[in-house]
């Protein structure tokens, strides 16, 4: 082919043979240097496009949109301790692992920084109040937000502070609010609700403010992230839908219930495709367009809130409070193929690897799903519910009937009581052959 171009071309020109050779050879190298030049052209488009599509911030539920759905080869077949690590308070939040290194907060008031291989503690940091936000990493930062109301950005590898922001302050809302917002960060942006009824956007390099939006209730729901929009609830009953530059797109007014007028929306909710999904303390489980705010569907169960849904696939899983089971949904329509039974409530998201998921119980019990039977396992149990779980439960692992008249028939002090069992809140993170989760006997555990 080059031979052919090149007589081509010489037909058009008169040259002397030796100027006809130096011709020649400037016409090969030329070719030679443009054939190079796409190679490498080419492979640089490739790298970026790796490099964009891979490397992105480690979050609560993997990912921006909180699918919460990731590759292991973890098997729940025959699982034993790696190790645990015990903090100084109950644990709420849940572990995120960037490059090596486990990240909790605690209600003792610090950020912990664990070797994932062995739980030893590389770095702690001390806020003034419960940590129970789930931190976000980016660009060698960990983001997060304590009860001192202070959002908190630090250098990953050494827990040195790098900037901070003070919000209105930190509130719960009632007993059951259990978390704090956890931050989402992408393009130079970390997204976050607040106990001073604010949705943040912050400048993730320095902390200053890029906007805030004032809704009528606390936010202790994390945002979501759709490729143009922030999709966030609040305890006030609606869910919200901004612009990027912080401009409201649409909000959404939950029906509410008897017991939950305002139907307060506390978790926060996962995007897929041009849909997003959430849940309310109105027995609720809505999903919305993202475009406009109109409803795909709603799915009601009576007398327990949706907690936290997940994707897998052309499926939504999705955890429920009192009704002590877990949801395997189609997500086109909300139709239910699977209701399997739980022993107590479920307030973590499923974290999802093929056909398994994996979440965890108040009742201080790992469980197993298999999404495509439906069948629930139990995997792993704490010392702490291995102790208690007695005073909870009789031998056919039902509630025991006296369980109230314990507690002086105060339903709130039963509640709290389950705690005893090392109530497992936080969601599981799944990586390779291992996962981690903590639970409010103050261990942080790790499995394989």
């Amino acid at each position: 082919m080059l031979l052919r171009a090149f007589i081509s071309h010489l037909r058009s020109i008169k040259l002397v043979p030796f100027g006809i050779i130096i011709y020649f050879l400037r016409f090969v190298l030329i070719n030679y240097l443009q054939q190079v030049f796409m190679r490498i052209y080419t492979l640089l488009i490739l790298y970026v496009c790796i490099f964009c599509f891979t490397v992105q911030a480690q979050q609560f539920a993997r990912t921006a949109d909180r699918q919460n759905s990731a590759e292991s080869s973890f098997s729940a077949d025959s699982v034993q301790v790696k190790w645990k690590t015990e903090t100084g308070g109950k644990i709420f939040s849940s572990p995120i692992v960037s490059d090596g290194i486990l990240y909790i907060g605690s209600c003792d008031s610090n950020l912990y920084a664990l070797d994932k291989n062995n739980g030893n503690i590389l770095w702690r940091y001390k806020t003034g109040g419960e940590v129970r936000s789930s931190v976000a990493i980016d660009g060698g930062i960990v983001y997060f937000l304590s009860g001192d109301g202070v959002f908190y950005a630090l250098n990953a590898k050494e827990g040195i502070l790098k900037w901070q922001f003070k919000t209105g302050g930190e509130q719960l809302y009632d007993m059951w609010d259990y978390f704090q917002s956890s931050p989402t960060v992408r393009n130079e942006t970390v997204y976050f609700g607040s106990g001073d009824h604010h949705i943040y956007a912050l400048n993730s390099q320095d902390g200053s403010l890029r906007w805030r939006y004032k809704t009528g209730g606390i936010v202790h729901a994390s945002p979501a992230l759709s490729e143009d929009a922030i999709l966030v609830g609040s305890f006030d009953g609606y869910f919200y839908c901004l612009e990027e530059n912080g401009d409201l797109r649409w909000k959404f007014n939950t029906l509410g219930e008897h017991y939950f007028r305002k139907g307060e929306v506390q978790f926060n909710a996962t995007i897929a495709d041009s849909s997003v999904y959430f849940g309310a303390r109105d027995f609720n489980l809505y999903a919305l367009k993202i475009k406009d705010g109109s409803g795909h569907w709603v799915y009601h169960q009576q007398g327990s809130w949706v907690s936290i849904p997940s994707i897998a696939r052309n499926r939504l899983i999705a955890t429920m409070s009192d009704s002590f089971s877990i949801l395997v949904m189609g997500k086109t329509y909300g139709n239910i193929e699977h209701s399997p039974w739980v022993p107590l409530n479920v307030f973590s998201s499923a974290s999802l690897s093929d056909s398994s998921a994996y979440f965890g119980a108040i009742d201080g019990v790992l469980y197993h799903l298999n999404i495509s039977t439906g069948v629930v396992t139990s995997i792993f149990q704490t010392d702490a519910s291995k102790k208690n779980r007695i005073n909870f439960f009789n031998t056919d692992g039902l509630l025991r009937d006296e369980l109230l008249s314990l507690y002086n028939d105060d339903f709130m002090q039963a509640f709290l009581g389950y705690y005893d069992m090392g109530s497992i809140f936080s969601t599981v993170w799944l990586d390779q052959k291992s996962i981690y989760f903590a639970s409010t006997d103050g261990y942080i555990y790790a499995l394989e």
